[in-house]
C-alpha cells in the first residue's frame, strides 16, 4: 500500500451498500430518517401560519413583519454551515439527533415568548438548531441507498416535508379562527416541542453511515453495521447476496478540506451551480410557505379562507413530489430540475395577476406542484455531487447560501414589494429568480443519474448509461 495520503483505497462500504436491494429493513431506516423531515416541516410552516395573528396582536409594521418572517431563516443560515462541518467530523447520526432535540425545546419556548422581541430572538435560535438538521436526512440517505433508488426514495420521503407544511396551516385553521385570537399561535408552537420524542427514538434505532465511518478510518464499526445490514437483507431475500468484486481499487481521493475544497477547480463550477440552483428553486417554496396566507388575505379573502387556500396549495406539492420520484430516475436530475422549475416560474408570474378563488387556487397549486415538487431532485443532486469526506459540509454550504437567498433576502423583500407594489410584483420576482436558476442549470448543470455515489461526486466523471453500476471510489 502506498504511503501517499492522496491515494485512497475503494471503501469497502461503497460496494457492499450498492449491491443491497431495497428490502424492508432499508425502508425502515429511511422512514426513520425522513420522519425527521416531517416533524421539522411543521416547525418551518409555523411562520406563515402565525404571521397574520402576530401582525394584529403586536401592530407590526412592514419592518417588523420582515424580522418575524426571516428570524428563523436567519438562524437556519447561521446554524447550517457549522452543522455540516460537525456532521463530517462527528457523524451524521449525532448531529441529526442533537439538532432535533434542540429545536424541539426551542420551538416549545417560542410558544411562551412574553413579547415580539422574545419571539424573534427565540425563533432565531430555533432556526439555528433546525439548520443542523436540514441537510442530514438526504445526505445520510444518499450514503446508504443503492444508485438506482436514491432519487426515488428522496422524492417519496420529501413528501413528508410537504405533509408537515400542509399540517401547519391546517392546525392554524383550527386554532386561529381570526386574527384577534392571541392564544392559538402559542399552542401551535407548544405542539412543535413534540419532535423531542423522535430524537429519543432515533438515538435508539438509527445507525451511523458506514461510508462516513470508513472515511474516518473506523473500519471495525463500519463492518459491524454492514454485516448487520447484509444479514437482514439475506434473511429478507431468502438467499445469499452476490459476491463482491476486488476489495481494493486505488484512485485519487480528495486532498483538501473546508471551503477551499469546494472552490478549487473543477469543483468550483459545480459548487457555484448548485448554490444558484438551490437558491432559485427554493425561492418558490419560501414565497408559498411564508407569505401565502398573507398574500391571499391581501387579495380580499378572509383569514380562514387564506389558511384553507394555503393548505390546499401546499398540499398540491405532495403529488408533485411523488411525480418527481417517478420521473427522476427515468429522466435524470438535470431535466427534472429544468422542467419543473420552468413550469413553476411561469405559474408564479401568472399567479401575481389573477383574481378569484378558482384562478388563485389553480395557479397556486401548479406553482406548488412543480416549484416545491422539484425540491427532492435538487437535494439528491446536491448530495450526489460531493465526496463523502466533505459531503455534509458541501450540502450544508449549498443549503446555507440557497436559504440565504431564498429564505432571508427573499422574505425581506417580499413584504416591501407587497405593501408598495402589490401581489403582481412579488410573484414577478419569484418567477424571475426561478428562471435564472433554470438558465444556470441549462448552461452549467451536470448529470448524476445512474452513477455510484463515489463516481457522481467526481467532477471529471460522467455516466455512460442510466443503469447503476459498481465503480471505483
Amino acid at each position: 500500500m502506498t504511503d501517499d495520503l492522496s491515494i485512497r483505497l475503494t471503501p469497502r462500504a461503497a460496494a457492499r451498500l450498492d449491491r443491497l436491494p431495497p428490502t424492508a429493513w432499508l425502508r425502515g431506516i429511511l422512514a426513520l430518517l425522513f420522519l425527521s423531515w416531517f416533524v421539522e416541516a411543521y416547525d418551518i410552516g409555523l411562520t406563515g401560519a402565525v404571521l397574520p395573528s402576530l401582525t394584529h396582536q403586536y401592530a407590526l409594521g412592514t419592518a417588523m413583519k420582515v424580522f418575524v418572517a426571516i428570524s428563523a431563516n436567519i438562524g437556519i443560515v447561521i446554524g447550517i454551515l457549522p452543522a455540516g462541518r460537525l456532521a463530517d467530523r462527528f457523524g451524521r447520526r449525532r448531529v441529526l439527533i442533537a439538532g432535533t432535540a434542540a429545536y424541539a425545546v426551542l420551538t416549545f419556548a417560542v410558544g411562551l415568548a412574553p413579547g415580539i422581541g422574545w419571539f424573534i430572538g427565540l425563533r432565531m435560535l430555533d432556526g439555528m438548531a433546525m439548520g443542523a438538521v436540514f441537510p442530514l436526512p438526504y445526505v445520510f440517505a444518499s450514503e446508504i441507498c443503492p444508485p438506482s433508488r436514491r432519487g426515488r426514495f428522496t422524492g417519496w420521503a420529501d413528501s413528508c416535508l410537504s405533509i408537515g407544511y400542509f399540517l401547519s396551516p391546517l392546525v392554524a385553521l383550527l386554532l386561529i379562527p381570526d386574527v384577534a385570537n392571541t392564544t392559538g399561535w402559542r399552542i401551535m408552537f407548544l405542539i412543535g416541542g413534540l419532535p423531542v420524542v423522535f430524537a429519543i427514538v432515533a438515538w435508539r434505532y438509527l445507525p451511523e453511515s458506514p461510508r462516513w465511518l470508513e472515511s474516518k478510518g473506523r473500519f471495525a464499526e463500519a463492518n459491524a453495521i454492514l454485516v448487520r445490514f447484509e444479514e437482514r437483507t439475506e434473511r429478507a431475500l431468502g438467499h445469499p447476496l452476490p459476491a463482491l468484486g476486488p476489495d481494493e481499487v486505488p484512485r485519487r481521493g480528495p486532498t483538501q478540506r473546508g471551503f477551499r475544497a469546494l472552490m478549487t477547480p473543477p469543483m468550483r463550477r459545480r459548487t457555484l451551480t448548485l448554490w444558484a440552483t438551490f437558491g432559485g428553486t427554493f425561492f418558490v417554496f419560501y414565497s408559498i410557505q411564508t407569505f401565502m396566507p398573507t398574500v391571499v388575505n391581501q387579495m380580499g379573502f378572509p383569514l380562514t379562507s387564506a389558511f384553507a387556500f394555503t393548505a390546499i396549495i401546499v398540499g398540491a406539492s405532495i403529488p408533485g413530489k411523488f411525480f418527481e420520484a417517478w420521473v427522476v430516475e427515468r429522466w435524470g436530475r438535470r431535466p427534472v430540475i429544468i422542467g419543473f422549475t420552468l413550469a413553476a416560474a411561469i405559474a408564479a408570474i401568472i399567479f401575481g395577476f389573477v383574481r378569484g378563488a378558482v384562478p388563485v387556487l389553480l395557479l397556486g397549486c401548479l406553482m406548488s406542484f412543480f416549484g416545491i415538487g422539484v425540491d427532492p431532485a435538487v437535494k439528491t443532486y446536491t448530495a450526489e455531487s460531493y465526496p463523502t469526506e466533505y459531503r455534509a459540509w458541501g450540502t450544508a454550504t449549498t443549503e446555507g447560501f440557497g436559504r440565504l437567498i431564498s429564505g432571508v433576502a427573499g422574505p425581506a423583500l417580499i413584504p416591501i414589494l407587497l405593501d408598495n407594489f402589490g401581489v403582481g410584483a412579488v410573484f414577478a420576482l419569484v418567477g424571475g429568480v426561478a428562471l435564472i436558476a433554470v438558465f444556470i442549470v441549462v448552461r452549467f448543470g451536470h448529470e448524476t443519474v445512474g452513477m455510484t455515489l463515489e463516481n457522481s461526486s467526481t467532477p471529471e466523471l460522467r455516466p455512460s448509461s442510466t443503469k447503476p453500476q459498481l465503480a471505483v471510489a
